[in-house]
């Protein structure tokens, strides 16, 4: 494995252990198996090591949420962008627990996720509305209606993982499961019968 990578790979690790402030770059080189001069030769401080973590949850983003060309959508694709949903974020859960000090700390880092979250929620409101138009989910012919779904689904999609993490509760299948049934449940009132 690539030393870049490893350093990435066992910061992830110990961030969504331990959280971002307890963590120093020594901690990550030990881990790593690399010494601290070797890491700093890749990454300049933890800000940068971070601001990497968040380009490789970006480029998944960019990957992992796009409907079937060839057919109609249908609930399994919605189940499926869900279930994918959770599973990313809980890879990545420490950003999620942390998103509001790491931005506020680090200018660069906030004005690129602004960018991105912006892209990401605005295909998100694109995914409703085409499954809206293909009669997947039904009843939503007013555009304010289907901002406010997808602000809804938007909000239980960011805030699931944290939720469980403050609650104690284990980041686990069957949580993600759960995540998975309680979106489709604020779905469920315009699935199509």
């Amino acid at each position: 494995m690539k030393t870049k990578a490893r350093i990435l790979d066992t910061a992830l690790a110990l961030f969504n252990q331990q959280g971002t402030t307890t963590v120093s770059t020594n901690h990550i080189a030990e881990a790593a198996g690399i010494s601290p001069g070797n890491l700093y030769y890749h990454y300049h401080n933890k800000e940068e090591i971070i601001r990497a973590i968040f380009e490789r949850l970006f480029a998944e983003w960019d990957t992992a949420f796009d409907l079937p060309v060839e057919r109609m959508p249908t609930l399994e694709d919605v189940q499926g962008l869900v279930k994918t949903n959770f599973t990313i974020m809980s890879t990545y859960r420490f950003i999620y627990r942390e998103i509001i000090a790491l931005l506020q700390q680090d200018e660069t880092l906030r004005e690129r996720y602004i960018v991105v979250r912006q892209r990401g929620y605005e295909g998100f409101r694109q995914i409703v509305a085409v499954l809206a138009q293909t009669g997947v989910l039904v009843g939503l012919s007013d555009p304010d209606h289907v901002e406010r779904l997808a602000d809804l689904c938007w909000l239980i999609s960011e805030f699931w993982i944290p939720t469980l993490e403050v609650s104690g509760a284990a980041v686990d299948e069957a949580q993600l499961q759960r995540g998975t049934d309680l979106m489709l449940h604020a779905l469920q009132p315009y699935l199509r019968s």
